[in-house]
């Protein structure tokens, strides 16, 4: 029962972190390829810097190093921060794909139809890129699911940091080690296969 909570607030933690990913990622995205030149090159050192670095280095400047400059994050908020805008960097890029796959004959399909640049990024552009990123976000969102298990040493206490507990309590690192590994792979393998059939899917509709 106490590593089925522990479960319970890992899945938790991944969906809002992904949620702020999701958001965030696009937001980077518009920045960069849509909005003035020192705009896009922000949101390029942002993307950059957050994918050459290690999420655990980002999470413990969150949690142990913004204090020092008078900023202090319960670990929920640092665990939800430093996942969400850690995974925004890879969503980003998979937005940026997405756009440049879409044909550049939709958008001047749609302003030639007397659509403004922003409505027909709204209305035809984006939705086709969404539907060609979706299962690159979905296999994020099962990296992030794993790497969720990083926020143990933040104090938050999600299903690894339960079982680095239990085990250490009743030295059974073995059992306990192994019910874990079943209880992150009963929660990921769904996703993997809904990542699957997106990307059949994707496919087909391309053929």
């Amino acid at each position: 029962p106490t590593l089925l909570k522990g479960a319970g607030i890992t899945v938790g933690i991944s969906v809002v972190s992904m949620a702020i990913a999701v958001t965030l990622g696009l937001l980077l995205t518009l920045l960069r390829l849509y909005g003035p030149r020192w705009t896009a090159a922000l949101a390029t050192a942002y993307i950059e810097f957050y994918r050459g670095t290690p999420l655990l280095i980002q999470l413990y400047i969150l949690y142990y190093g913004l204090p020092n400059v008078g900023i202090t994050l319960s670990p929920p908020a640092a665990a939800f921060i430093g996942l969400g805008m850690c995974y925004a960097a890879y969503e980003a890029e998979l937005y940026r794909a997405g756009i440049g796959a879409v044909q550049k004959g939709q958008s001047e399909a749609a302003l030639s139809l007397g659509m403004s640049r922003n409505q027909a990024l709204r209305w035809v552009v984006l939705p086709q890129a969404m539907r060609i990123a979706t299962p690159g976000i979905t296999n994020d969102f099962i990296a992030l699911f794993k790497d969720s298990s990083l926020v143990s040493v933040i104090a938050m206490v999600e299903l690894t940091k339960t079982y680095n507990i239990l085990a250490a309590t009743t030295l059974r690192f073995f059992e306990l080690g192994l019910v874990v590994a079943v209880l992150y792979f009963a929660m990921s393998y769904p996703l993997s296969l809904v990542a699957r059939r997106l990307e059949e899917k994707l496919k087909g509709h391309k053929g």
